[in-house]
This record gives C-alpha cells, structure tokens and sequence, in this order.
C-alpha cells in the first residue's frame, strides 16, 4: 500500500466501496475474492527474487485498486518559502527550474527547459533545507553535501502536527519549520532489515531508495509535476523525509470521485497530461515510481495542477526486472512471466488511470480480464480515447507506445487544438 497523504474532509467509505466506482448495472466483484487465484503468482515470485536484493512482498491487484483505505483528508494550510524572510538566504545556492503555478495546459514535450545537467541533486531552494540555528544557542550549521542527512537534530528544527496519512512504507504529519514557521509535510519511515539502498551519481554510498529517489529528482531542471523533497534526516530507527505541503489540495481518486462528472474527457485530458509529464520526468531522470495511480496524485484544488508523490515502492531504472513488484497496478505480463519493464509498465498504468477517470471504475473484472486485456467501453467515449487506452494497455509490452508517444497520440493533440487546457 502506498504512503498517501491527503487533503479533503474524509469520504464515506461505502461510497468509495460500493456506489461511485462501481456500475449499478454491472456490478464489480469483491476483488478480494481474486486473492486465491493469486497464490501461485505471489508463490513463484518470491521464490524467483534474488536474496542479495531483497524486494518487498509483491502487492499484486490491490484490493479496492482504486482507493486506498488508510488514506485519510486533511486541509492543509499553505506555506511560504520567500527566501526574503530569511536573512542568510541571499547566500544559498539558487535552485534553477520552472517556478510558480503553471497554466495546465498541453506543454510541448519537444521544448527543451533551462537549467544545468550536471549529475549532482541541486541544492534545495527551502531555506530549513540549507541552513538551520540551533534553537539553544543559536550556532548556525550548514549541511556539507545535500545528499547527505541533515546534521542538526530533527526535533530542533521541526514540530510535528496531525497525521495526515499512513501507508505500508510509514506515515506523514503536518509540520512547521519553527525559525520561520514554514508549513511542510514530515514523512516518518521506520528503519527494517529488508530496507533497500541504491547508487546514485554524486554521493559516496549507497542510499536508502525513496531518499536516492529523490535527491535524482531534485537535479535540474525540477519539474512542477513532481512533490518534491526539501531535505532529509536519519536517526537510530527511522528516515524522517521533509516534504512539500501544498494546498488545498486532494488525492486524484477523491478529486474524481467527487469533482469531475462522469466521461468527462476534457477534464481527464487536461490532469492526465500533467500525470504523462510527471511520469516522462521520472523516466529520463533514471527513476521507475512503480506505483502511479489516482491516490498517489495530488491536485490543487483551485489550480487544478497536478503532482506525483510517494516512491517508496521505487527503484532505478534498469534493463528488467523479475519479481518483487511493488506497486499497486500490475502489469499482464508480470502474472504471465513475473517479468517487467520500467517504461512499458508505466505506460500500462497511465492506461489504467485513464479508463478509472474517465469512468470512475476499474477497467477488469477478474483476474483472467486483466490477463488477457479484456477492456469493455460500456459507455460511449471518443474512438480517439479507447485507441490510446488500448494502446497503453496492449497484452504485449512491446506493443505500447513511449511516453512521448502518448503525448503526441490524437486524443492529447485535440486538447492542444482546441485550448481546452487553459479553460
């Protein structure tokens, strides 16, 4: 289950369970019920994962896919990083990027962004994140490398709020960054045996995975569909993650649930481009999230802009991978072989989150559907829209399209087209 924090004053279960994902008229079995059907999969792959490199129970066709029932609303507060507010600030190492909100519209992904390449995670443009002054005595300490944790003791530069939310990697509490009284999102990840660590370029040992993940992501340009992580602390039994706080804010599921009507293709155009170019990002900076779905995207509410989170069940890139999955959305042919790949599993997913948006239910009734990509349109959408959803999901990987492809599919260029993003 991933680690989710949301925003919005909590759901009914029973509508999430038993009324708006599912046809009054078609109704969605208990997927519950597909777990013996999975044993033999779950059996066969943790037999087959490489006992040097540990991997975390594949979670295989999450019950309730389309909800996460840890998953708690909240109203957050927004917070302020100006660096004017800080007087040592003019002294920090800027963070070049996109900055403020951007339209939601169609972005070109043939336009190249500014900013250095070199490998190094830039430097954080939170002020808490560079800087610090012990609340005693006010010495001033400055963290030698970003990638490395935080020196200066959690509790002295950070108070703690209310839970937002909790998942299988930890759990995440409002904060407030006291020199300033910042708003933030803390992040607690409790330290286990099974816990993996990775290479990165610029740092001198392997990392833990989600602090690796995003260090890789916070390497400019930094792109505006991506929560970023502002810095990091390591105590004796846990990895504490200061994260952004963005507001008012909710979790895509809720957001569609709740806000967008039924085939509403211009709206799902105009969220599921920025979905696309958050994964995109993640893709060309070597990250593989394995875990896009509706409740692992916020959106601002009054903006309608979108951001990916959690990628504590993340890992880099790599030629393949056997075994282990991690996410909550998995692809035909890891039940077929227990074998995937980063891209062609990404794009299965945004097919996947595509077809829940549009019709506010999941694409497969069973786990033989999903095995052989039995999609059923019930309701009428554009021919453009199931051609790109059948594409994202093919039964044969290789029959997918790229990332860029999908931003460059017809269903995408009529949003361009018409403007509708903008609106």
């Amino acid at each position: 289950m991933a680690d989710v924090y949301v925003f919005e004053s909590q759901l009914d279960k029973s509508i999430l369970e038993s009324t708006v994902l599912q046809d009054s008229a078609d109704p969605m079995p208990d997927l519950f019920v597909l777990e013996p059907q999975l044993d033999q999969f779950i059996s066969k792959s943790m037999a087959m994962q490489d006992p040097a490199n540990p991997q975390p129970d594949p979670i295989v066709l999450e019950p309730t896919a389309l909800q996460d029932s840890a998953d708690l609303s909240e109203d957050l507060q927004p917070g302020s990083s100006d660096p004017k507010r800080d007087p040592d600030a003019s002294k920090m190492t800027p963070v070049e990027g996109r900055s403020g909100i951007l339209p939601v519209g169609l972005q070109d992904p043939a336009v190249p962004q500014a900013g250095p390449s070199g490998l190094e995670p830039a430097a954080p443009k939170y002020p808490a994140a560079s800087k610090h002054r012990r609340i005693g005595d006010g010495t001033s300490f400055r963290a030698a490398c970003f990638t490395d944790p935080t020196p200066v003791p959690f509790d002295e530069i950070y108070e703690v709020g209310r839970k937002l939310g909790e998942g299988g990697f930890g759990a995440v509490y409002e904060g407030v960054y006291k020199l300033l009284r910042e708003q933030v999102a803390i992040k607690f990840v409790p330290k286990r045996q099974r816990d993996r660590f990775i290479e990165i370029p610029g740092c001198s040992k392997p990392l833990f995975v989600e602090v690796a993940l995003n260090l890789l992501l916070k390497r400019p340009p930094l792109s505006p569909y991506i929560l970023h992580m502002l810095e990091w602390f390591e105590e004796k039994d846990r990895y504490i993650l200061i994260l952004e706080r963005p507001q008012p804010c909710k979790d895509l599921l809720k957001f569609m649930l709740n806000d967008m009507q039924l085939l509403d293709e211009a709206k799902t155009r105009s969220l599921m481009c920025q979905v696309v170019m958050a994964a995109k990002h993640c893709l060309e900076r070597g990250v593989f999230h394995r875990d896009i779905k509706l409740n692992n995207m916020l959106i601002n509410t009054e903006t309608n802009q979108v951001k990916l989170i959690d990628f504590g069940c993340g890992d880099l890139v790599k030629p393949g991978y056997l075994g282990g999955f991690a996410g909550g959305v998995c692809p035909p042919e890891y039940y077929r072989e227990l074998r995937y790949e980063a891209g062609s599993t990404t794009v299965w997913s945004l097919g996947f989150m595509m077809y829940s948006m549009v019709y506010k239910r999941q694409p497969f009734r069973c786990l033989e559907d999903l095995m052989e990509c039995n999609l059923k349109f019930r309701r009428t959408i554009s021919t453009e829209l199931q051609d790109l959803i059948c594409r994202c999901m093919a039964l044969d990987p290789t029959e997918r399209p790229t990332v860029d492809e999908i931003l460059q599919h017809e269903w995408f260029q009529q949003g361009q087209m018409t403007g509708e993003a903008q609106d």
